[in-house]
């Protein structure tokens, strides 16, 4: 394909995969001695062909080729420090999640051409007007649980933070920055482009799913002290968001509300490309932590901004970013988000889908809260305060391949907020349908500009005064006469957290164990909700069958081929009856 939604992404692919080549250039140094680096560069280059190919596929022959090559050098990758056999495991349960998507979107194209006659998207947009509504609610269904599954919507979110924490760091930026975005292209071409007319139910059940994950993943984001898995459930939390903007933009659109509609597709395409900038650039500003530290555990760290100033500034814009805070991308995405809800709000008649989509815009607006909340925990307990632990203290810089690579991406998020009007309205002239109309007007760049120009001011006016002779003076803060600190003093990334685990552990799994023995030790234990009472029951159940299916394996050969030809009639009558 060759449309505005393809180059989009293309574009999108493009911008985040550049700066993480040049970063991967210093930061793999660290396994050439353990690890071949032709293997992870071939690898890496395949995952990021295969998006590319997901994009600009026509038909859905050469979709799914490419989404499978996608997902099992994503799964390559993730494995790619196998001598760690915790990495095994994450990726073994990221290789199951990401092929029962796949079956899912292979069995929604299989519907599809059976229902329209062709794989061609050419042809399946112009023939969908003739599939009947049933037809039309199979396959959305299908979309939602096969392309949400690859985005991490709950309850298929289990895989994120098992994948990310083991993948390198530079993988786990594309993982995070493309990969899910895929997921997400492939939604928007099927609800929006490929089914037309979409049920308003259907609508609402995408909204609720998108903000149920928005809301779970932060809370369990805010509990997390390992960079990476914290990193990973706000990845979910921004895929909520976009599904739930997307949902909102789909009830709008069966309600006849066509620009208001319009407006919501190009919020929730806006922050794909927002969320894949900052998130890639906070997971490379992990790496560096972990490259320049060997951790990433949140409670070893602390008071790195000391000597990685540079690689802590990047680190700092993209979690500003993150967290809304103006005039940077993320906060222009999630203004846009808001006032779709409010406008959308104040035009939908019908009084329950007026209230659902009030609740569902506070629960948002809460889970804004919250990514604040859990953005100053990430950065102020890595990098500011003392260091916690040897590892801190010895910390060092990075490779300049690493900040040229998180500096890109910076500029980007800066760039992409203060121009932000641009780049709405371009996505606005596209879901509109009028390339002239516009969704916003152009003061926010001025403002922006203007604000960006007074503090460079500020900063350029400090540098020649230091020229001058006027020395900094750096003094301790005053801490009322108490100059003894000691790191156990400060907040510790749990206690930093703690009023809000109080009230909503229990969603994130949050436990915390005391133990006394002369000394008072304390210890918070996290375990997924749904990973625990779902999907590790769906595994013992499994167990449990194939305990008493292997009971059949006699070992005779006469047996297993009866066991075949049996299974092929099987499937003969029922590709007959179905396909």
């Amino acid at each position: 394909m060759h449309d505005f939604l393809s180059v989009f992404f293309i574009v999108l692919i493009v911008i985040t995969a550049l700066p993480n080549v040049i970063y991967s250039f210093g930061y793999l140094e660290e396994y050439r001695k353990d690890y071949s680096l032709k293997y992870l560069w071939g690898m890496m280059a395949l995952f990021i062909l295969s998006m590319a190919g997901v994009v600009i596929s026509a038909d859905g022959v050469s979709f799914m080729i490419f989404w499978e090559l996608m997902s099992v050098s994503s799964f390559f990758l993730v494995i790619f420090e196998h001598k760690k056999g915790e990495n095994i495991k994450s990726g073994i349960m990221y290789f199951i999640m990401t092929h029962i998507s796949g079956l899912l979107v292979m069995t929604m194209f299989i519907l599809t051409a059976k229902f329209t006659g062709t794989y061609d998207f050419n042809v399946l947009t112009a023939g969908a007007a003739n599939i009947t509504d049933q037809q039309r609610l199979a396959i959305l269904i299908l979309a939602l649980a096969g392309f949400g599954s690859k985005a991490g919507l709950v309850p298929l979110h289990a895989w994120l933070p098992k994948a990310h924490p083991a993948a390198p760091s530079n993988v786990s930026a594309m993982m995070s920055g493309i990969m899910l975005k895929i997921a997400i292209y492939g939604f928007i071409r099927v609800a929006f482009i490929f089914a037309k007319d979409v049920s308003v139910y259907f609508g609402v059940a995408v909204m609720l799913v998108g903000t149920i994950t928005a809301i779970y993943a932060v809370i369990n984001s805010l509990a997390q002290n390992d960079i990476k898995k914290l990193l990973a459930y706000s990845s979910s939390e921004n895929i909520g968001m976009i599904f739930a903007v997307l949902g909102l933009a789909l009830i709008l659109r069966s309600l006849g509300l066509r620009s208001l509609s319009a407006l919501a597709l190009a919020a929730a395409m806006f922050h794909v490309l927002n969320h894949g900038i900052f998130k890639s650039l906070l997971f490379m500003s992990a790496g560096s932590v972990l490259f320049a530290a060997a951790s990433k555990n949140m409670n070893e760290l602390g008071g790195l901004y000391r000597k990685m100033k540079f690689a802590s500034t990047c680190a700092l814009v993209g979690t500003a970013a993150i967290a809304a805070v103006p005039p940077l991308n993320g906060f222009a995405g999630e203004i846009l988000i808001y006032g779709s809800f409010i406008q959308a709000l104040s035009a939908v008649r019908i009084p329950w889908i007026a209230m659902t989509i009030l609740f569902c815009g506070i629960i948002l607006a809460l889970t804004g809260g919250g990514v604040v909340w859990a953005s100053v925990k990430s950065f102020g307990m890595t990098y500011l305060g003392e260091p916690r632990s040897r590892k801190a203290e010895e910390v060092h810089e990075v490779p300049a391949a690493m900040k040229a690579g998180m500096a890109v991406l910076a500029g980007f998020a800066v760039l992409f907020g203060v121009f932000s009007p641009f780049i709405i309205n371009l996505i606005y002239g596209w879901t509109s349908g009028d390339p002239a109309a516009s969704a916003v007007g152009y003061e926010v760049t001025i403002v922006s500009a203007v604000l960006l120009l007074a503090v460079s001011a500020l900063y350029l006016a400090g540098k020649m005064l230091s020229k001058k002779g006027v020395a900094d003076e750096v003094r301790g803060t005053w801490a009322c006469g108490f100059n003894d600190f000691k790191p156990y003093m400060e907040y510790s990334p749990d206690g930093f957290v703690q009023p809000g685990m109080r009230i909503f552990g229990n969603a994130a799994g949050y436990r915390k164990e005391v133990k006394v023995d002369g000394a008072v030790h304390t210890r918070a234990r996290i375990k997924d909700v749904i990973e625990a009472n779902v999907y590790l029951r769906v595994i013992k159940a499994v167990d449990y069958l194939a305990a008493r299916i292997i009971k059949i394996h006699y070992g005779k050969i006469q047996i297993y081929v009866s066991y075949i030809f049996v299974s092929l009639i099987v499937s003969l009558i029922l590709v007959l009856r179905f396909v």
